[in-house]
C-alpha cells in the first residue's frame, strides 16, 4: 500500500507538470496561437484527410479544441478512422498537448498522445494565406505524424505577444500552463501526503499502531508550535539587542 501511494501520487503529479496549452505556446522566439483555427461545435477543423501512402484510413484533427467523430471518436485531438466509416481511434488527446519549438531551422511541433498512440503534428509558416493539413499516415506502429500549414503556424502569426491575464466565466487566468510555484507547491503537497499516508500505513500494517501512533515523528508535529514560537522570539530578541533567550535548536 506504501508503494503504491507514492506511485499514484507522483502519476497525477507527473500529468499536472508535463500537459501544455493546446492552444498557444510561448518562448523566447515568439507566441504560437493556434486557437483561431480550432472549431468549437464538436466537429473536427481539418475532417477525412487521406495520407498519400493510403494505408486503408483517413485522418481528422482539430487544432486546440476537442471534438467527436463516429463511431469510437469522442472528445479527442485527432482521430483515425477506417476508409468505410466502421472504425475509429483516438490518436490524441488535446489534455496531453506538448510543445517543442524546434531546433536551428528547424519547425515547431506540438505531441498528442492517447495510451500508446502517439501524434506528431508539424507546424509550417505560411503568410501567403495557405491554410492545409495533410495527413502523413502512421510512421511506425502507434506512431502517427501530421503537417499544418497555416500563417498561424509562424511564431507570432496570430495572437501574438504576451498574453495579458484577465478574468474568466472560468475564473482562470489568460495564458494556460501551469507556473513553477504551482509546481513547487503541488510537489510539496504531494510529498507530505506520501510521508504521512505512508508512515501511517507501515505503523498500521507492519507494527499494528492504531489511533493518534499512526501520525509519523507525532512527537516532533506536537511540539513544532513550541519550536517555532521560541524560535521567534530568539530572532525577534536578537535583532532588538534584547540578548538572547534560552534557545534549544530542533
Amino acid at each position: 500500500m506504501y508503494w503504491l501511494t507514492i506511485a499514484t501520487s507522483f502519476a497525477i503529479l507527473s500529468l499536472l507538470i508535463i500537459a501544455d496549452d493546446p492552444c498557444r505556446y510561448q518562448t523566447d522566439k515568439g507566441v504560437i496561437d493556434i486557437s483561431s483555427l480550432a472549431r468549437t461545435d464538436d466537429k473536427a477543423k481539418y475532417p477525412d484527410k487521406l495520407p498519400a501512402s493510403g494505408g486503408g484510413y483517413k485522418y481528422s484533427y482539430n487544432p486546440c479544441k476537442p471534438f467527436t467523430e463516429l463511431p469510437s471518436c469522442q472528445g479527442v485531438a485527432a482521430c483515425q478512422v477506417s476508409t468505410d466509416g466502421k472504425y475509429s481511434f483516438s490518436i490524441g488527446k488535446q489534455e496531453t498537448a506538448k510543445w517543442n519549438p524546434g531546433g536551428i531551422g528547424g519547425s515547431p511541433t506540438v505531441t498528442y498522445t492517447d495510451g500508446p498512440k502517439t501524434l506528431v503534428v508539424t507546424l509550417v509558416c505560411s503568410r501567403n494565406g495557405t491554410d492545409e493539413l495533410e495527413a502523413l499516415g502512421e510512421s511506425s506502429t502507434n506512431n502517427y505524424r501530421m503537417r499544418l500549414t497555416n500563417k498561424c503556424a509562424c511564431w507570432d502569426g496570430c495572437g501574438g505577444g504576451p498574453r495579458t491575464t484577465t478574468k474568466s466565466s472560468g475564473g482562470k487566468g489568460g495564458k494556460g500552463g501551469i507556473t513553477g510555484g504551482a509546481v513547487f507547491i503541488i510537489l510539496l503537497v504531494v510529498l507530505f501526503v506520501v510521508y504521512f499516508i505512508g508512515f501511517a500505513a507501515y505503523y498500521r500494517f507492519r507494527l499494528e499502531r492504531t489511533g493518534v501512533e499512526l501520525i509519523a515523528h507525532r512527537t516532533f508535529w506536537v511540539g513544532l508550535p513550541s519550536y517555532a514560537k521560541d524560535g521567534a522570539v530568539h530572532i525577534y530578541r536578537r535583532v532588538l539587542n534584547k540578548g538572547d533567550t534560552p534557545y534549544q535548536s530542533v
